[in-house]
């Protein structure tokens, strides 16, 4: 006996999951005019649903569909369709309209609801609107839901993020025209640059909800390009850097294998300094390949630091030595030297040893 009535409690626990899915609707179709971008205060909209659903419980006694908007002077125009004939019309105004069991439930069948609205942004709307907003309830339980929200931007908001793109765009121009004068290449950034100013020209004598997407696309290209003139910046700086490092390599060729200083101290410590600045130099470019540009800039700052003292001292080292013999790469010059006064010397005795002998003989 407790075996039988432990099965009904499954079997009923399984017809209510069942019942609690059917309880679903579903959008159909969904057309809001206008289809997208802000809207502003004043602008009338008109939205479309066709829902299709199945009721809870066959009574339907305690089942609605409650909608809902934000939108001023609403009106609503249901209609019910059962195998694609109208059944059911009806008319309601005002924000929170509701469709009752009685004008819902319409048996076996495919149901489906056609629900059109029309209404106008309220002057007072700030940020967002509700649109519409549908539920599907039992008992005053929400069983399910949808709902479209839009921005809302006024005239007043649209000068004032005009005006901050504008600064934006100026401070920009400033950084471009520094970085420029220092070397970077600002190519690519002057195309986001061109691309935002033109926006943010569009967008001054645009409508606010027009104007709204034009600032949205400059702010997009602005801080692309700040991100692209931060890319370059640091591109230069490790650049610079290896530069520096080329230019102390050809330094210590000079003392190690033509001045044969490789074992001098001075030369050492010029060596160790520049390794030092290769770490650095290495991290930079480390830190470039994984876009951390302010890090890849600093570490090639500190590459670039180490370096420039290495230099120096091996301009103040070479200018002490001056250009005197080394057995390196002049060596061969000096051998050459020698062996031309070499011959020369013997070409002067053999020369006097003949004269001498022509005398006497």
């Amino acid at each position: 006996m407790k075996a039988n009535i432990s099965r009904w409690i499954i079997l009923l626990l399984a017809l209510v999951c069942v019942v609690q899915v059917a309880s679903a609707f579903e959008i159909k179709t969904q057309t809001i005019n206008p289809a997208s971008g802000a809207l502003e205060p004043g602008q009338s909209v008109n939205a479309r649903y066709v829902v299709t659903y199945d009721m809870i419980t066959e009574t339907a006694n305690d089942e609605s569909f409650e909608f809902s908007t934000g939108l001023q002077n609403a009106v609503w125009d249901f209609t019910v369709y059962r195998d694609g004939v109208a059944i059911y019309t009806t008319k309601k105004t005002g924000y929170y309209p509701v469709l009752t069991e009685f004008e819902i439930a319409y048996g076996d069948g495919d149901i489906e609801l056609d629900a059109q609205l029309r209404g106008i942004v309220p002057s007072s709307a700030s940020g967002k609107v509700l649109v519409t907003k549908i539920d599907h309830l039992r008992d005053k339980d929400v069983k399910d839901t949808h709902s479209v929200t839009r921005d809302v931007v006024s005239s007043a908001q649209v000068a004032g993020s005009l005006s901050a793109q504008k600064q934006r765009l100026k401070d920009l121009k400033a950084d471009m025209d520094e970085k420029a004068a220092d070397g970077v290449d600002v190519t690519t950034v002057q195309a986001e640059y061109n691309a935002a100013s033109q926006a943010l020209t569009s967008a001054a004598s645009a409508s606010p909800s027009q104007a709204a997407s034009y600032i949205a696309t400059a702010k997009t290209d602005i801080d692309e390009a700040i991100a692209l003139l931060d890319k370059a910046w640091a591109q230069k700086s490790v650049a610079d850097t290896g530069a520096a490092i080329e230019s102390l390599d050809g330094m210590i060729t000079y003392f190690v294998e033509n001045r044969s200083m490789s074992s001098d101290p001075q030369v050492v410590a010029i060596m160790t300094k520049r390794e030092s600045a290769v770490q650095f130099y290495s991290q930079a470019q480390d830190n470039l390949n994984t876009e951390n540009y302010p890090l890849a800039r600093s570490k090639a700052g500190d590459g670039l630091s180490k370096a420039n003292e290495a230099l120096a001292d091996a301009t103040a080292l070479r200018e002490r030595i001056g250009e005197g013999f080394g057995l390196g790469g002049d060596l061969l010059l000096y051998i050459g030297i020698g062996v031309i006064i070499v011959l020369i010397v013997a070409g002067v005795v053999i020369y006097r040893k003949k004269t001498g002998w022509d005398e006497l003989g």
